[in-house]
């Protein structure tokens, strides 16, 4: 029984080892290119597409509906103990407006936190995504509101659609930021930090 425990212990620490083991160079499979981690793409600024638009009907051309749209964003997902790390598409798409904007003070930034209605209920994995990668573009810095939003769920009320998000800006990211822009389909709301 001691020699049981003894070989489960020792292959437990193993296998528990193994994420060091992957990325290793003493790992044979990555002597001749076949592993490691690869960068991210950068993801593709703003996007207009007619699919975009949130006209309710995507067989209608809408010419006056020409919403910015922050598609393919990457994230990168590992997995478990077999599993190897994968990279995300985020396909999100503008919520339909947003109800409220506040800000949190910290003493290593601030803490933007905005509130949304999309169109209909169910949706889920909100983001705010900076639009502005580079710094504030004449001392706005802009975000918008994204979530992934089922087409198949009813109208619903207001309190039932109702998402948040929130987002850390650093005091760094803040130097020279005069106000915090956040974007929806259909209207958009500013704060000054």
């Amino acid at each position: 029984m001691r020699k049981q425990i003894c070989f489960l212990l020792i292959a437990t620490l193993s296998l528990s080892s193994c994420s060091g083991w992957r990325d290793s160079g003493a790992n044979p499979r990555n002597w001749f290119g076949g592993g490691g981690t690869q960068p991210s793409p950068e993801p593709t600024a703003l996007a207009t597409n007619p699919s975009d638009r949130q006209t309710g009907n995507p067989l209608i051309e809408d010419e006056t509906a020409d919403v910015l749209v922050r598609r393919n964003v990457t994230t990168t997902r590992s997995g478990g103990l077999f599993n190897r790390r994968r990279e995300v598409v985020y396909e999100g798409t503008l919520v339909d407006q947003i109800t409220d904007v506040g800000i949190e003070p910290l003493p290593t930034g601030v803490i933007v936190k905005v509130a949304g209605e999309p169109i209909r209920e169910g949706a889920f994995d909100v983001r705010l995504l900076r639009v502005n990668k580079d710094g504030p573009v004449d001392g706005v810095l802009e975000y918008t509101l994204n979530a992934l939003q089922p087409a198949d769920f009813g109208r619903g009320t207001e309190t039932t659609r109702r998402v948040n998000a929130a987002a850390f800006i650093s005091n760094a990211d803040l130097t020279d930021v005069r106000e915090i822009r956040i974007v929806a389909a259909r209207n958009a709301r500013s704060v000054s930090p």
